[in-house]
């Protein structure tokens, strides 16, 4: 069976610090087979799903500030992205995101939205790691 993406072209987008390149990864992830927008964690492997969410909460989070996120995303989604973010991600990352879910209503959400911006470029390279360490699954998961 043919692979949809050639590994020369996966290692490419990862071997690029470019924002434009997580997110075609993170289109690449989404387009799987084993992609379901329905269940909590996307059915996704660990890695993949905390790349995608992490990426999406950022993003949304700098566009259009923290609150939209956490208003739009289901709470069981929420609670697996904070135990994602606990085993795998910085410790700051887990903690602001717990905050977030907290008071995301209240007056604090400028404080996660500042954070946040000041933070990007961490999280991008974080998230390029996180793929880099699982090269072999995320090959697995883009290619079928």
């Amino acid at each position: 069976m043919p692979h949809k993406y050639a590994p020369k072209y996966v290692d490419g987008l990862l071997a690029t610090d470019t924002y434009e390149d997580l997110a075609t990864l993170s289109s690449m992830i989404c387009a799987s087979s084993r992609f379901k927008q329905d269940t909590c964690d996307y059915d996704l492997p660990p890695f993949a799903f905390l790349f995608v969410e992490t990426l999406l909460w950022f993003a949304q989070a700098i566009r259009s500030g923290a609150w939209t996120y956490y208003e739009a995303t289901p709470s069981d989604r929420q609670d697996a992205m904070l135990a994602g973010l606990k085993e795998l991600a910085p410790p700051e990352f887990s903690n602001w995101y717990q905050q977030g879910m907290r008071s995301w209503r209240d007056d604090a959400v400028p404080d996660l939205d500042n954070w946040m911006r000041a933070n990007e470029e961490v999280a991008n390279v974080w998230m390029r790691t996180l793929l880099r360490r699982n090269r072999d699954a995320l090959f697995e998961l883009v290619s079928t």
